[in-house]
């Protein structure tokens, strides 16, 4: 059980690492489209940074890494590379170079691939998953169901580093506005909570068994 603590500590505190860092690469290959009417790429993935260009609706981009919910891209048409927000932009094909092989995935795919990556590297150290399903929730809320193996196998501890890690990635995912995070266990009651909006009565809670 020490072992595999440490080991999960090493690994969330990469993972946090990587979700906090100003660049956080996504798996890259996949083909989008610009689906606002007008596009501007900017310099970095910020409404502040420079605006390179215009691009117009149905400009086919290439993802080249992902910061949050900003896409790092290139222009197809004129090679031209910018970060555009995703809610401007649709995906049109997807990479099937993408995964690594043998490697496990975690369902955090759809939010970061990087970071599913990664939780996907824990699963195979288990030798189990860790997850029965992740799914936003209203908005600015992930929901993440405990499996029944790691529920038992794993300590408060490493539930909670885990919880720390996943609401590094969705704050990141949301441009860090307010979030919540919710560990469930395999019955649907809440597990761990990690929720700094307005309304959150305290950051951290655990609940009892």
């Amino acid at each position: 059980m020490r072992c595999r603590c440490r080991y999960l500590a090493v690994c969330c505190g990469m993972i946090l690492t990587i979700t906090t860092s100003s660049t956080l690469l996504a798996a890259t290959g996949d083909t989008l489209r610009v689906a606002g009417e007008r596009v501007n790429p900017r310099a970095g993935p910020s409404d502040n940074a420079t605006v390179r260009s215009q691009i117009l609706q149905g400009e086919q981009l290439l993802e080249l890494q992902r910061d949050g919910n900003w896409y790092g891209v290139r222009v197809l048409r004129t090679g031209e590379e910018g970060w555009v927000f995703g809610n401007l932009i649709e995906p049109l094909a997807t990479t099937t170079l993408r995964a690594e092989a043998g490697t496990a995935t975690a369902g955090f795919g759809e939010l970061s691939p990087g970071f599913d990556r990664l939780m996907g590297h824990l699963t195979q150290r288990y030798g189990f998953p860790l997850f029965e399903k992740v799914h936003p929730a209203n908005g600015n809320t992930l929901e993440a169901t405990l499996t029944e193996q790691w529920l038992r196998a794993g300590s408060d501890d490493e539930h909670l580093l885990a919880g720390a890690a996943i609401y590094e990635m969705w704050k990141n995912h949301q441009n860090n506005g307010p979030v919540r995070v919710i560990l469930l266990q395999p019955d649907g009651k809440q597990y761990i909570a990690i929720d700094d909006t307005e309304t959150a009565k305290s950051l951290l809670t655990l609940s009892a068994d």
